[in-house]
């Protein structure tokens, strides 16, 4: 999928990430997910890397907008 499919998944609460996006291990991976507000809508897309306590807001590289090898994660 694109991103723009890709976002709007992570806007109903889907973690997305792209395939070529590399794993830490078994169970620790790097995906982006929508952060929600008080009023439960999204209000940032957060970059998140399992085990890390950080909340960077998701940042996209023109190869990120680009590709069209965008997942969601179970």
């Amino acid at each position: 999928m694109n991103v723009i499919e890709a976002v709007k998944l992570a806007y109903e609460g889907k973690k997305i990430r792209r395939k070529t996006w590399f794993y830490l291990s078994n169970d620790t991976c790097v995906h982006i997910y929508g952060e929600l507000g008080f009023k439960g809508d999204v209000i940032n897309l957060i970059q998140h890397i399992d085990g890390s306590k950080e909340k960077p807001l998701a940042t996209f590289l023109p190869e990120d907008v680009m590709a069209d090898d965008w997942e969601t994660l179970e």
